[in-house]
């Protein structure tokens, strides 16, 4: 491979990386500026992820799957367990290893898996970094949409076993009671990435308020307990606590919502009919695409920079905990989860995705199928482990630690350039193999 090559996809990959760090630090200097406050904060947070997230999975899951590309969905679907199940025993294994704190195994075992890698896909469709990738009569800006569509499949997963295993991972290792426990349960109902500040315990209002009427709210429960009811029947078999584990992420409305839109997009795009209705051209049969598909649509796009940029205003906060200059810097802690999220399980992640591409017909010849899977596992943590460490009670100090690491894991976020650009070289070169 000649350096010019390699240098010019790693130049626009640091492009959209930066591009990416300067919208959070924009929402930094927002809250430094006092033009966000820790409520405004929490509020938008929330709308984020209980309706403009839901949005987006609805719309781009509709508009991108068809019966002609389901499958291309399934490998998605078992990449995104695999690895998220293995980010946990790697990060339980490392932290008992090297002794870290315990808010450790949820930093290296999730990481952020909506708005940034959607964001970063948008500015690498501006700075023309897939163009070696995307063949045919294919086109950057529809190669584009159906890899975020792939990531938000990836998300469902990942945020659906972290509602099932994240407050267990810091509740196997803290002395907390059974009552913290529940407590800690009830907070991973609130968003994954932007769980922290609107976690902290309103008595009234707060992230687990409903949005809708109190009939549809009723009608959510009902459908809630029939899930539970009948995923009891199935799993009757199973030892209890295995069985609570499986049923968990049903316990949170939040899980169930991107269940549903998920499912919802699935039969949207699946149906021959229903496709035709919420996506083609109005002179094409699209009878809702005018008008309905297009405001839901418009309501989902909010969710990606918006979030980010919330991303920004959050560790402004932290940087308030910060002040003063107490606690140190957990240098022991940064550096695993560096190595963890932005170099192992990029490199293991490439090396196996190629594997499958070149050797076998695992995968379908899609190429940005294969950028995609092999990106889904890199990337700074998701925010939820402040919100866990708060709930968890740790002493002020190590509080601060999980802060000062968010931030300077973030900081640390261009580091993704060489993932991308790995990955970018890597599906190239297993396209070129296919084609021989």
């Amino acid at each position: 491979m000649d350096a010019e090559g390699f240098i010019a996809p790693l130049l626009g990959a640091l492009q959209a990386c930066v591009s990416v760090l300067l919208t959070i630090c924009y929402g930094v200097a927002a809250q430094r500026l006092q033009l966000m406050h820790k409520t405004s904060i929490d509020d938008i947070a929330g709308l984020s992820v209980k309706l403009f997230l839901p949005a987006l999975i609805v719309i781009h899951l509709g508009e991108q799957l068809h019966a002609g590309n389901l499958l291309n969905y399934v490998p998605v679907l078992v990449w995104s367990f695999i690895y998220t199940s293995s980010s946990i025993g790697f990060a339980y294994i490392a932290s008992k290893g090297f002794k870290l704190p315990p808010w450790v195994t949820p930093a290296c075992a999730f990481n952020n898996t909506t708005s940034l890698p959607l964001l970063l896909l948008q500015s690498l469709e501006s700075v023309g970094s897939l163009h070696p990738i995307v063949r045919g009569e294919d086109t950057v800006p529809d190669a584009i949409r159906r890899a975020q569509s792939y990531f938000l499949v990836c998300a469902v997963v990942s945020k659906t076993i972290g509602y099932a295993a994240g407050p267990r991972l810091l509740e196997a290792q803290t002395n907390s009671d059974g009552g913290q426990g529940r407590r800690i349960s009830e907070a991973e109902q609130s968003d994954t990435e932007a769980q922290h500040a609107s976690a902290a315990g309103q008595d009234n209002v707060n992230e687990e308020t409903s949005l809708l009427p109190d009939r549809a709210h009723k009608a959510g429960r009902q459908i809630r307990s029939q899930i539970k009811h009948y995923g009891g029947c199935v799993t009757s078999c199973l030892p209890k606590r295995v069985k609570q584990r499986l049923l968990a992420p049903f316990e949170s409305p939040f899980a169930d919502v991107m269940i549903t839109c998920t499912i919802v997009g699935v039969i949207l795009g699946s149906v021959p009919q229903l496709h035709r209705a919420f996506f083609n051209h109005s002179d094409e049969g699209g009878i809702f695409n005018a008008w309905l598909t297009s405001s839901v649509k418009n309501i989902g796009q909010l969710f990606t920079t918006l979030q980010i940029f919330i991303v920004g205003g959050k560790l402004g906060l932290s940087f308030e905990r910060m002040r003063g200059g107490s606690g140190r810097i957990p240098f022991r802690a940064i550096l695993t989860i560096f190595l963890v999220r932005l170099v192992l399980w990029p490199a293991i992640s490439i090396s196996i995705i190629y594997a499958l591409a070149k050797g076998t017909n695992f995968l379908q010849t899609d190429p940005i199928l294969w950028f995609s899977m092999m990106l889904m596992p890199a990337g700074p943590p998701a925010l939820v482990i402040s919100g866990l460490a708060e709930l968890a009670k740790i002493p002020e100090t190590e509080e601060i630690e999980v802060a000062k690491t968010l931030t300077i894991m973030y900081a640390l976020s261009p580091f993704v350039c060489l993932s991308i650009t790995g990955a970018l070289k890597a599906s190239q070169a297993a396209l070129e193999a296919r084609s021989l």
